[in-house]
């Protein structure tokens, strides 16, 4: 049974601006340490900025899906959003966000991402009985 939908869309300019005003303040304040990893790999700071506008995307989705937007103590980096061999996104939640999601019945979270030039979206489904 569906428990909760999040979507969000961003302007991938916006994150830009935030990247080149806060640099790795920024990136530190938005990605878990698996994230930053990634985020180091890619090699031109358009896939950088997509990157991050799509992970930054999915985290608030997530907060969407479980009704709780960035409160009750959920931050950004309770939201772990990371990509099997294949490329497909997953979510793994830690501390507060893992909590209210067990809180609220929510046994699976569903993914999916896709971008342009200059916007990212994302959508997640959570499930549970």
């Amino acid at each position: 049974m569906i428990k909760g939908i999040g979507t969000d869309l961003i302007e991938k300019r916006r994150v830009e601006k935030s990247i080149s005003k806060f640099g790795n303040k920024f990136i530190k304040k938005v990605l878990t340490e698996k994230e930053q990893q990634e985020y180091q790999t890619k090699k031109t700071t358009e896939k950088k900025v997509s990157f991050l506008s799509n992970t930054f995307a999915c985290k608030e989705a997530v907060c969407k899906a479980l009704g709780t937007g960035f409160s009750e103590g959920i931050t950004l980096k309770n939201i772990e959003v990371l990509r099997e061999a294949s490329g497909n996104p997953y979510l793994k939640l830690l501390g507060k966000a893992k909590k209210k999601a067990a809180e609220g019945g929510f046994e699976n979270f569903t993914l999916s991402i896709s971008d342009t030039k200059d916007h990212s979206l994302a959508l997640v489904i959570g499930e549970g009985k």
